[in-house]
């Protein structure tokens, strides 16, 4: 028997590892048409910004690539919650023009349809996240 949440998670990594070697194709493989990306905070993008379908995508990394020169996002836990996985993600960033460093952390949850990634909800708080997927 095939287990979904950790096929889900399988996915969610590999999306990871695509950004991590800058590979901008691979995630959208994974993406629905219709994905729909919402930050409640995060890096490089303004707190209740929701993005739509892969052109939305395109623009909220085109977004964060015009404010920082350098950035990672490395997931440090997985966890698979139903149709979710809960992501915490080290960030590291420069600034492009003012230098600043940004280090921190932010939780993504992402839903998953059918091997299909359809939401992705980005939250600084780790708390807040845990809610969201009913963790507490």
């Amino acid at each position: 028997m095939l287990d979904i949440g950790a096929s889900n998670v399988e996915i969610v990594r590999g999306i990871y590892e695509a950004f991590a070697q800058r590979d901008g194709a691979t995630p959208f493989k994974h993406y629905a048409p219709d994905i729909e990306w919402e930050s409640r905070g995060g890096l490089g993008v303004v707190a209740g910004s929701v993005y739509h379908g892969h052109d939305g995508v395109n623009a909220l990394f085109h977004d964060v690539l015009q404010a920082f020169r350098e950035f990672e996002f490395r997931p440090l836990e997985l966890t698979a919650v139903g149709a979710h996985v809960l992501v915490t993600v080290h960030e590291h960033a420069l600034g492009r023009t003012s230098g600043v460093v940004v280090d921190g952390r932010h939780y993504a949850i992402w839903t998953l349809r059918n091997g299909m990634v359809t939401r992705v909800c980005v939250y600084p708080d780790h708390a807040e996240a845990l809610k969201a997927v009913g963790l507490i």
